[in-house]
């Protein structure tokens, strides 16, 4: 009986040695955000897409509006290392649920489905859509209606953007919709003729158009977008980095009233269209109906 007992005392003393490293590994888990602040350095994900997120041709940096804005809200914290990857668009969520980027700084737009997946962080941008087409319109396109009404206009949309739900939702079916993993293919769809028009976010078009790759092109002024929402576009987190989300929204509010913000909002062409209005709030575009 002795020895009984005190087998049952060594496995008793066993069991609570155990619960205690366990209880001690959960508390001393680091999370995320305690990782980046302790090493000062953020994994990045972006497309390679200007004006949002790409690599400058000339110095190999990475710049855009939302490595911008990242740069800007974290070095405050002492967060300078921004390690930058570049993936194609429809695979910036799928690489920040996978782990292998802290954030997606590359011009996600906030909708319902994709709050499902991921935590947004404020709306930085306002970003309705937008159509490219050839010099002189020769399709006469002037919004979705007209795209929906014609059976000979094709429209051209990256594949997995807001625009293609948009379009669908004015009526223009999927059998007169090209996707395309990356802009050049879509633009290049729509000099061979493939396409009539090239349908983007507003920011990727003025982005595009001001440069050199805007020749023989032209952006449809006004563009009717219908009963289209119009989108928001944010920094996106994963849900479990919510204290991450949290600091990088607070940063960004304080970043918001300062000049080094409007700055960034002139350099890439923006103005009062693309500035998010008072009161819009990620919770309300996540819970927003079609």
């Amino acid at each position: 009986m002795a020895a009984q007992a005190a087998t049952r005392m060594g496995l008793f003393g066993m069991a609570a040695a155990l619960l205690l490293i366990l209880d001690w590994s959960g508390a001393s888990a680091e999370t995320t955000k305690e990782r980046i602040l302790r090493e000062g350095r953020i994994v990045v994900g972006i497309h390679n897409r200007s004006p949002w997120g790409f690599r400058d041709e000339k110095t190999g940096e990475a710049t855009g509006w939302h490595p911008d804005i990242l740069k800007a809200a974290f070095a405050e914290l002492g967060v300078k290392n921004l390690e930058f990857q570049v993936t194609e668009f429809g695979a910036l969520i799928p690489g920040l649920l996978a782990g292998r980027f802290d954030a997606v700084a590359s011009g996600l737009s906030i909708t319902p489905d994709r709050c499902k997946q991921v935590a947004f962080g404020a709306p930085d941008l306002q970003a309705p859509d937008a159509a490219i087409v050839r010099a002189g319109n020769p399709k006469k396109i002037h919004g979705y209606a007209d795209i929906a009404a014609q059976d000979d206009i094709v429209m051209g949309a990256g594949r997995g953007s807001v625009v293609t739900t948009n379009a669908a939702a004015a009526g223009v079916p999927n059998s007169r919709m090209l996707l395309f993993p990356d802009i050049e293919s879509n633009l290049s769809a729509l000099r061979a003729g493939r396409i009539d028009t090239a349908l983007m976010a507003s920011p990727t078009v003025i982005g595009l158009l001001a440069g050199k790759g805007g020749h023989g092109l032209e952006r449809v002024a006004p563009f009717d977008v219908g009963k289209a929402q119009t989108n928001f576009a944010a920094i996106a987190f994963r849900k479990q980095d919510v204290d991450l989300r949290t600091t990088y929204d607070e940063q960004l509010a304080k970043l918001k009233r300062t000049e080094a913000f409007a700055a960034i909002m002139t350099k890439y062409g923006f103005g009062a269209q693309e500035a998010v209005p008072p009161g819009v709030v990620t919770a309300d575009l996540c819970n927003r109906q079609p």
